[in-house]
């Protein structure tokens, strides 16, 4: 079959799968975007007959989670989250199936996961829950990760985009409880604070974000045409260089606190995405919850600071690292985007401020004086 066939057959799957019309369903194929959607393989007729022969279920509909226009969070995209699945029952309520497959994945890191769901739950905080006993089953050597369904969705507008700073009150107020919830033992007591959607090939603290930022470069530095390799050099430089939080004090933390780990009703929210979970420098995540709450309006940072500071104050270390913090995650961000970008053919440039995509040295200078001075009213 020519490729065009094969595309037009991808189409009518797709559309067959959504119940979209096939225009819609092109538009989906056409305008994907998915970075890591090869990390995590997985057979879903395997995975769809496995669940039902060992729950005893018939599952009507099991799609990753974007792929439907009814299931797909606000602002998410097909193929966002492609091991992430709502799985609708003939009887009773959804589940979520997150598969793990990846070379990186191990069914004992899937276990770990299961098990902080439970120590979570055991200090009252709101979060998934198992949706079976031990929350996990084994397909094909892969752990699957099974949680109940939140119902409500993000918290924000149909466009993404969060309308009231109550909602990053609720947010920074759910960070600070977690962060001062009680030293645990076994999976609690794991390293934890790095973002795990490569393929959980850099689990970890926080700094492990920045060794899979040079990972991202160093994959493309061969494809990098001149005019790229200022561009190339600046973030190969900071990255070596930006503060990895190491030393700050240490809590139990999620590895991407931001409204799009939220799920449910405002003033009712439950968090999700525990994979990248566990001990390690704090900061990190309040820094990467005020730099999405940045993106929208100013008192959005002042509510993410008054609902911090109901639980934990920070140290004067802390405040005099948090520009630098800032930097982190919108670096791995900027790295993953070079790499697209140079995969792509393209010749990735600096702007006229010296940053690159969500990186920007400046913004998080201001950025972190405007939380500062929030800290005093």
């Amino acid at each position: 079959m020519t490729k065009s066939g094969s595309f037009k057959r991808a189409v009518r799957d797709h559309a067959r799968r959504t119940g979209q019309r096939y225009t819609q369903a092109r538009a989906d194929l056409e305008n994907i975007s998915r970075p890591f959607a090869d990390t995590r393989p997985f057979d879903p007729h395997a995975l769809k007959a496995h669940l039902e022969a060992s729950y005893g279920i018939r599952i009507t509909s099991m799609l990753p989670i974007d792929d439907d226009p009814r299931t797909r969070p606000r602002g998410s995209w097909p193929g966002h989250y492609p091991s992430t699945l709502l799985v609708e029952r003939e009887q009773g309520t959804p589940w979520i199936a997150r598969v793990f497959s990846s070379p990186a994945d191990q069914v004992s890191r899937v276990k770990e996961d299961a098990e902080i769901l439970g120590f979570l739950a055991d200090h009252g905080f709101p979060a998934e829950r198992p949706a079976v006993e031990g929350g996990v089953s084994v397909v094909d050597g892969s752990g699957v990760l099974l949680t109940e369904f939140i119902p409500g969705g993000r918290p924000t507008d149909a466009d993404a985009r969060v309308t009231s700073p109550d909602v990053f009150h609720e947010l920074a107020s759910l960070l600070g409880r977690l962060h001062t919830l009680p030293e645990g033992r076994g999976a609690a007591a794991r390293d934890g604070g790095a973002e795990e959607h490569d393929g959980g090939f850099h689990l970890g603290r926080p700094r492990q974000d920045l060794v899979a930022a040079m990972r991202f470069l160093v994959s493309v530095e061969d494809k990098v045409a001149p005019p790229g390799r200022e561009t190339f050099e600046r973030l190969r430089d900071q990255v070596e260089s930006t503060d990895d939080a190491e030393g700050l004090p240490e809590a139990f933390t999620h590895s991407n606190f931001h409204v799009w780990a939220a799920v449910g009703d405002p003033g009712r929210l439950s968090i999700v995405g525990w994979a990248g979970s566990g001990r390690g420098p704090r900061l990190p995540a309040l820094a990467w919850l005020l730099r999405t709450a940045s993106e929208g309006r100013p008192e959005f940072v002042d509510a993410v600071m008054r609902g911090y500071r109901q639980h934990v104050s920070l140290t004067d270390a802390e405040i005099d690292r948090l520009p630098a913090v800032l930097n982190m995650r919108p670096l791995w961000l900027a790295c993953l985007e070079y790499r697209e970008a140079v995969r792509a053919g393209q010749t990735p440039v600096l702007d006229d401020d010296g940053g690159y995509g969500f990186y920007r040295p400046e913004r998080s200078e201001h950025l972190a004086a405007h939380a500062i001075a929030a800290l005093g009213d």
